[in-house]
């Protein structure tokens, strides 16, 4: 019977200490980048039939684009922008500077259409023929009081919809035009 309250008290003891420092280690940034990331990577599963992560293309000018996912969907090549912006988060559409609101504290960016259409325009020069549409995705930690854009999306959003398409409901057309990017990264990207 003592041994057996000895077993428990250590065991409490354990958790007590235990379970603070799990607290503080889950806590830290690149702990919840990590889980920030898998929450991005699995919103991407959900959104297409196929994925690519951290896709470099050549932009026509010499140079090349980076680029956060590509989605195979059933309507388009999609390409899609992530954004790191916790908070409240003014923009639209027509908006040139958006603005990030924390703890009272307002932050400008510049709107990230303009660099999505620029992305845009670097698959669109490898595939010409095909759909390309573009989306941005905030973290969770985002929070947008007003209209949020038509093209914002964040993960809570993306475990909303639909499940992924099978491949076999992709168009023949957009697979091919898939095919091509595929080839067309430029080598030393993931």
């Amino acid at each position: 019977m003592f041994l057996a309250n000895e077993v428990l008290t250590a065991a409490l003891l354990g958790m007590v200490i235990g379970v603070p420092v799990l607290l503080v280690v889950f806590r830290t940034p690149p702990l919840r980048r990590w889980r920030e990331e898998r929450r991005f990577r699995s919103a991407m599963k959900r959104l297409g039939a196929r994925v690519m992560r951290n896709v470099h293309l050549p932009d026509g000018m010499g140079g090349e684009t980076a680029i956060d996912y590509l989605l195979l969907t059933t309507e388009a090549i999609r390409v899609v922008g992530v954004l790191r912006f916790p908070g409240l988060i003014f923009g639209g559409k027509r908006i040139d500077q958006w603005t990030q609101l924390i703890n009272k504290r307002s932050y400008k960016f510049p709107n990230p259409d303009h660099y999505l259409q620029q992305q845009i325009s670097a698959v669109r020069l490898i595939i010409p023929g095909a759909k390309v549409t573009g989306l941005h995705l905030f973290t969770d930690e985002a929070g947008f009081p007003r209209d949020k854009p038509p093209d914002v999306l964040r993960p809570a959003d993306i475990r909303k919809l639909p499940r992924r398409p099978g491949l076999r409901a992709i168009p023949g057309d957009l697979r091919r035009a898939w095919g091509v990017l595929v080839d067309a990264e430029i080598s030393g990207s993931e």
